[in-house]
């Protein structure tokens, strides 16, 4: 696999490891990173109640006056009422109970009632969060850095999208190689413009087992007594894509991991930061979305205890496939395996070739809330990477059709914009919005 080495900060280096997230075809991609409805309806029913009463005389050997009596039926009337947002429906429901009227007299009325339902425009779905890695350099040239370290980058994806992103996703060392502390301009820069931080962290060349066995836990111990001073939630994916084998902590046949290191390993981190209160930190469980020869998502989830979002990364190369083709699958078994999370698309985006980027994109963007309703947070990965020889447009950016689209689709008030998030409760995990 390339790299690619990402200024941390004047005197700090880390390596950005690669993004392969792809359904179908899986291949390994550069990726950013240290080494690592109730229609509530209205419903107004109108009921004419026209009772007629004419008595049978009925012969007996005295004749008895025929009265005229008007009868009042008790009629339960269940009318059938179809709601929709857009349609009026008046069914007519005739209803002819048999009243026996004593001694003489049979009367039967006729009911007709007629139920008017008019129902409400369904409420809008609750917003979303919604970011970026924003890579600046391969995208912007040069003279760029990455977010969140240069702001100028930052503003420009910014400016290119028409809002504000609510997550800045960017790469931080495993604890092992550098402190929490070490990032903490970065942390404040996020913090500091209202927006929360979606941190990568990976295990780089440290096995699994060693991870699990507590060889690193007094840096461990560090980074999260660290994280846990700066108190303010942020999300942290550990280990991504772990179910497919392009990182050095997959768990493939090709990998030297197992499943069940995986999740001994994640236990065990999460167990430390626990016991120094490091209650901020929203653990993220990100696998690739499946495919043929990953590992089985069951065999790796470290349990609802142990995690607080659940996640999935895709990309749309190779084979032109749609958003929702990308997803469905993954998304399923998602809500199988952990139907409480709330989940994020930590990273996804599209190639040009082969299609229309700026309709996957539409499609994308107007499928979540229809189709995806438990995805809470999308997160796009621009980047225009260059990787095994070739050059991966996944940036907005990489045609005026697609930035259109981008910006038209991410208008809509579902994505909800950043500013207003630096007062999210100190100590806590990030909810669902």
């Amino acid at each position: 696999m390339s790299g690619k080495l990402k200024a941390v900060t004047t005197a700090t280096l880390f390596f950005a490891g690669m993004a392969c997230a792809v359904v179908l075809t899986p291949s390994a991609g550069a990726r950013q990173g240290c080494p690592g409805n109730s229609c509530h309806a209205s419903t107004t029913t109108t009921t004419t109640t026209t009772t007629v009463s004419t008595p049978t005389p009925t012969p007996t050997p005295t004749p008895t006056p025929t009265p005229t009596t008007t009868t009042t039926a008790t009629t339960t009337t269940t009318p059938t009422t179809t709601t929709a947002p857009t349609t009026t429906t008046t069914p007519t429901t005739t209803t002819t109970p048999t009243t026996t009227t004593t001694p003489t007299t049979t009367t039967t009325p006729t009911t007709t009632t007629t139920a008017t339902a008019t129902s409400a425009s369904a409420p809008a779905p609750s917003p979303i969060y919604w970011g970026a890695y924003m890579d600046g350099n391969d995208t912007y040239g040069s003279s760029y850095g990455d977010a969140p370290w240069d702001a100028t980058t930052w503003n420009l994806f910014q400016s290119h999208a028409g809002k504000k992103v609510s997550i800045v996703h960017w790469g931080v060392p495993a604890p092992w190689t550098s402190s929490f502390n070490a990032q903490l301009t970065a942390h404040n820069a996020v913090l500091a413009a209202g927006d929360v931080s979606l941190l990568d962290m990976n295990s780089g060349s440290a096995t699994l087992k060693s991870i699990a066995s507590g060889q690193y836990d007094s840096s461990i111990t560090t980074w999260a007594q660290q994280a846990k001073a700066f108190a303010h939630p942020f999300f942290l994916r550990w280990d991504w894509e772990m179910n497919a084998r392009w990182y050095s902590w997959g768990t493939t046949s090709t990998n030297v991991n197992t499943a069940a290191d995986y999740v001994a390993a994640w236990r065990h981190m999460h167990d430390i930061f626990k016991s120094v209160g490091a209650t901020n930190v929203t653990w993220v469980w990100c696998p690739n979305a499946v495919f043929s020869g990953s590992t089985s998502l069951s065999s790796l989830y470290p349990g609802d205890a142990y995690v607080d979002w659940t996640c999935m990364d895709a990309y749309n190369k190779g084979v032109w496939t749609s958003f929702t083709d990308l997803f469905t699958t993954t998304y399923n078994q998602l809500l199988q395996l952990a139907p409480s999370k709330p989940i994020m698309i930590g990273e996804t985006a599209s190639v040009e070739t082969g299609g229309s980027k700026a309709t996957w994109i539409q499609n994308a963007l107007q499928a979540l809330p229809s189709q995806f309703p438990k995805i809470r947070a999308l997160v796009w990965f621009n980047w225009n990477i260059p990787e095994d020889g070739t050059v991966y447009p996944w940036q907005i950016e990489s045609s005026s059709s697609a930035q259109s689209a981008f910006a038209s689709g991410i208008s809509s008030s579902y994505f909800r914009a950043g500013g207003g998030l630096g007062g999210l409760p100190l100590l806590a995990p990030i909810s669902a919005p």
